[in-house]
């Protein structure tokens, strides 16, 4: 079933059909099993959890690294942002073209591994450079990791249940940055007070350094998990004309608001979470005193709070686009970014720290719905055999913005603009103005531009 419309006009929404775009695509091959399916969900979602233990534990250590190698707000944002993201996102482009040639699980496979000995090797630096050498190596495996796992999610479900299961897979992310403040706050927190301690072949290793290594070198083992699912059939609609990426810019250029929606707008919407979820412990250190054993626990908790929200949004877009909102998954984001700004805003504006945090919960339970709807967004409206490029350039673009942006827009204007580190909280109320409520714009402005994309891939 097809749905129709007139050349030059657009869609009547109440009229539009419900069938999915990909629905004839869908009937033609044979999707893994819904068991096996929602397995390969299960271990992706414990290796996410994993990448993000990885990758933020640094946040409740950002005193002790300050001190024992002589940094600065900025510094540090560089190490959190730019030294992870670039090369995170640079290696999304080969990554991309291996996912549609190779065997997708190999690739994961080495993806974790990388990333897991260059964790345990951030507890060997001694030197600014030589911590960002070690994080540009997490970057560099987490980025083959992420966009494996869209392209595995996009070919295990079929577009109508893809967003529900895209929400699980991204839950475990959001998660891992919750259980990384829930459970690392008190390893922190041990590992500070036991002080200085010598280790076998390494000599005398401070906390932080301990800390690293401990939560980075058990990936190297639980990296071969990724054989335990089998890797779904891919399901070539259209006999792709070349490996390169030509082919797929083609085809965004013919969709740039949604594209620019997707890339930009959710590379917005992560860059502000991300300064959220690596500052907010440095605001509450700073401003309202705690320790890490505590800070951890109450983010912790807030985080995963929030995160278990996000299946109820890929519940909700699911089902308004069953029901024929081929837009669903923008406007969605739309209405829960705007939501989400005043409780973003009231976190560092209130002068109770506990009500401080459940804003931040709020924030997060709404704000997350961006999470999982990025990725859902580009399987849906891309064709099946571009979904690997067009995910390796998602991962560049949104990752850049992201990941470089979000921790050193908050470090710059912290540091240069406001010139004192106590005023941490007004960087990140500046930073839900400026880079969080543009991305709800483009939101609003893709969603034409996603219908149309809806209505000529039903005619295929």
């Amino acid at each position: 079933m097809t749905a129709t419309i007139v050349a030059g006009t657009e869609p009547d929404e109440s009229r539009q059909e419900s069938v999915p775009p990909d629905q004839s695509a869908a009937t033609e091959t044979t999707y893994p099993s819904p068991a096996m399916g929602w397995m390969t969900v299960a271990i992706l979602f414990l290796l996410y959890i994993l990448s993000l233990t990885d990758r933020n534990i640094m946040a409740l250590m950002v005193g002790p690294i300050k001190r024992d190698l002589g940094l600065s707000d900025l510094q540090i944002s560089l190490l959190q942002g730019p030294a992870f993201a670039i090369l995170f996102c640079l290696c999304a482009v080969p990554v991309g073209m291996a996912l549609d040639r190779y065997s997708r699980r190999i690739v994961l496979y080495l993806s974790v591994t990388v990333w897991s000995i260059a964790a345990a090797c951030c507890g060997l630096a001694g030197s600014f450079m030589a911590l960002a050498f070690a994080r540009a190596g997490v970057g560099a495996g987490e980025s083959g990791f992420g966009t494996g796992s869209y392209s595995v999610v996009g070919d295990s479900f079929p577009p109508h249940k893809l967003s529900l299961a895209m929400s699980v897979f991204i839950m475990g992310g959001v998660m891992g940055a919750g259980i990384v403040f829930l459970v690392g706050g008190p390893i922190v927190g041990a590992a500070m007070k036991a002080g200085p301690t010598h280790w076998p072949i390494f000599g005398l290793l401070q906390p932080w350094q301990q800390v690293f290594i401990l939560t980075g070198a058990p990936g190297i083992l639980l990296a071969f998990l990724v054989f335990l699912f089998r890797e779904p059939p891919r399901r070539k609609v259209v006999q792709s004309s070349g490996a390169g990426y030509g082919e797929a810019w083609a085809f965004m250029r013919r969709y740039k608001p949604l594209y620019v929606a997707s890339f930009v707008g959710f590379g917005l919407a992560y860059a502000a979470t991300i300064g959220f979820q690596l500052w907010t412990p440095v605001f509450l250190s700073r401003v309202h005193g705690w320790e890490p054993g505590r800070i951890g626990p109450a983010i912790g908790i807030a985080q995963i709070a929030g995160a278990a929200c996000i299946p109820l949004h890929g519940w909700i877009v699911d089902r308004l686009y069953r029901k024929g909102r081929p837009d669903a998954h923008l406007s969605w984001c739309f209405w829960t970014v705007l939501a989400a700004a005043p409780f973003g805003i009231a976190v560092f504006l209130v002068e109770n720290p506990w009500l401080a945090i459940v804003c931040y919960w709020a924030f997060m339970a709404l704000i997350l719905s961006t999470s999982s709807m990025g990725p859902a967004t580009v399987q849906v409206v891309t064709p099946q055999h571009l979904r690997g490029r067009v995910s390796a350039l998602y991962v560049l673009t949104s990752g850049l913005i992201a990941m470089a942006g979000g921790p050193a827009f908050i470090g710059l204007v912290t540091d240069v603009v406001l010139g004192d580190e106590m005023k941490v909280g007004t960087s990140l109320i500046i930073s839900v103005l400026c880079v969080l409520l543009p991305a709800a714009l483009l939101f609003a402005l893709g969603r034409r531009s996603m219908r149309r994309a809806h209505a000529d891939h039903a005619t295929v």
